[in-house]
């Protein structure tokens, strides 16, 4: 995760992060605890990506939305599957679509699961966060 913060800046982006109280605000909002690896992007840039991921929700002045996107979005598409309350949802784009990852799996990095609007189920996507991130990161070079 360092190497891409350290990309960011390098290109010019003006990211700022959050402290251990607005982090700690999350986990208990949503009574879960983040992998380290998601806490690390929270403290380096989770309060503001200067444009990078512009147009995607997962910043800190949505972040408490997240979760009722994606529930509406399953609703919209009559979808069988529930969220369980340790998937947080990270990451939301224009409506269409999520990222999540499961905290229960308490590891410091967790597989990233996206649903689609009209897929019904969620599939695994990466690996790792810092794997979605790269995927992010490469899209911008």
């Amino acid at each position: 995760m360092n190497e891409i913060i350290k990309k960011l800046k390098m290109k010019g982006f003006n990211i700022e992060g959050l402290n251990s109280l607005q982090i700690k605000k999350i986990e208990d909002f949503y009574k879960v605890n983040l992998p380290e690896d998601y806490k690390y992007f929270l403290k380096s840039m989770g309060l503001n990506g200067d444009g990078f991921m512009r147009g995607e929700d997962c910043f800190y002045d949505k972040i408490f939305e997240l979760r009722n996107y994606a529930t509406e979005l399953l609703e919209e598409d009559r979808s069988n599957f529930k969220l369980k309350p340790t998937h947080f949802i990270f990451y939301n784009h224009q409506g269409y679509k999520f990222a999540f990852f499961d905290t229960a799996d308490n590891n410091t990095d967790s597989s990233i699961y996206y649903y689609f609007e009209g897929d019904l189920i969620p599939s695994k996507r990466h690996e790792s966060f810092l794997e979605f991130f790269r995927e992010r990161l490469d899209m911008i070079v």
